[in-house]
């Protein structure tokens, strides 16, 4: 078994391959996909060069399925997936919306695991994280 992302409304996959897709869009209304890597801590983005949005900038996420705003309720800095790795075990995965911004979080119960060097701008808000 392998390690497959969810959309945490429809369960669709949100993965191919070795990449995550969304749909996204930017702050000036420009809309497209954004594939990242399902490898925690590998922040290389793809996306057409067409979709254009800045550094620093805030990037809404979608689910390309059922297009639910992939948001956090309790942070809108942040969006959230479903992992279930290969074991079976299941983690909600955490990560900043805010581009360049290198910071992801896997949870699963009151564990945290963090990647990324800018992981700790969000220590603060971490138990918030783990009740949603």
């Amino acid at each position: 078994m392998e390690t497959n992302y969810l959309c945490p409304k429809c369960l669709g996959y949100l993965n191919v391959g070795d990449s995550l897709i969304f749909s996204a869009k930017a702050r000036n209304n420009v809309k497209g996909l954004i594939l990242l890597s399902q490898k925690l801590g590998i922040y290389e983005v793809k996306k057409h060069p067409s979709f254009i949005y800045n550094e620093g900038e805030l990037v809404e996420f979608f689910c390309p399925i059922c297009h639910e705003n992939l948001n956090c309720v309790k942070n809108d800095k942040l969006a959230r997936v479903l992992m279930i790795d290969e074991k079976g075990n299941e983690f909600k995965v955490v990560f900043s919306r805010i581009a360049g911004e290198k910071s992801t979080y896997t949870i699963t119960g009151d564990n945290v695991e963090m990647y990324g060097e800018h992981s700790g701008h969000y220590i603060d808000l971490l138990h918030m994280i783990q009740s949603m």
